[in-house]
């Protein structure tokens, strides 16, 4: 997957390169079992975002799920992702997943066009390992929120952008997604203590 479109991309290279007629999580890490989980990070972001898959019942619980499962082991610094086989074989069908990269094409396409190498300090190591704490912490918000229509949302693009961020090495990206990460964390508050 070239660097030139991350996001346009990711959902195409995921319905493409999966066997069969749907793609499991299982899926994801075979095709990205070499790299960081930018890649899973912006595909289950997106998944909470975009329609209609954001508003499949129960989807922002498993994600949520998923996300501090996974964001835990970036955080320590595995090398190699473990998921239980129940989370490794949840699957979507290809033709949601080719839907919702038709409809998101063209945004994502200028999303895109934004993106770019820098602050390189701001996607190190510590810095990523920061991140995947925050995408923890990003994925428990997804369970209550799931009750308050759209509001998944915001943390749903918070995460996508944070995963960007690491697979682009985009350093701006990566500050702009922590700082949405806190209106993420503001949201739960409002939603759920007003």
């Amino acid at each position: 997957m070239a660097n030139n479109h991350p996001l346009q991309n990711v959902l195409k290279t995921a319905a493409d390169e999966a066997p069969g007629d749907k793609v499991s999580f299982g899926d994801l890490l075979d095709l990205w079992d070499d790299r960081t989980l930018g890649p899973i990070f912006t595909i289950l972001g997106l998944l909470i975002v975009l329609p209609p898959l954001g508003a499949i019942p129960g989807l922002p619980l498993v994600i949520g799920m998923v996300l501090v499962l996974f964001g835990f082991q970036m955080m320590v610094g595995s090398a190699h992702v473990w998921v239980p086989d129940t989370v490794e074989n949840l699957s979507i069908s290809k033709k949601k997943v080719r839907k919702a990269h038709e409809k998101s094409k063209g945004i994502l396409q200028e999303i895109d066009s934004l993106i770019t190498d820098r602050l390189s300090w701001a996607v190190s190591q510590p810095a990523r390992q920061i991140a995947a704490g925050v995408v923890m912490m990003l994925g428990l918000t997804l369970i209550p929120l799931e009750m308050v229509p759209f509001a998944v949302a915001v943390p749903g693009l918070a995460i996508t952008m944070i995963g960007l961020a690491i697979f682009a090495r985009d350093g701006l990206l990566m500050l702009l997604a922590l700082g949405l990460s806190l209106a993420a964390f503001g949201v739960v508050g409002v939603a759920f203590l007003a």
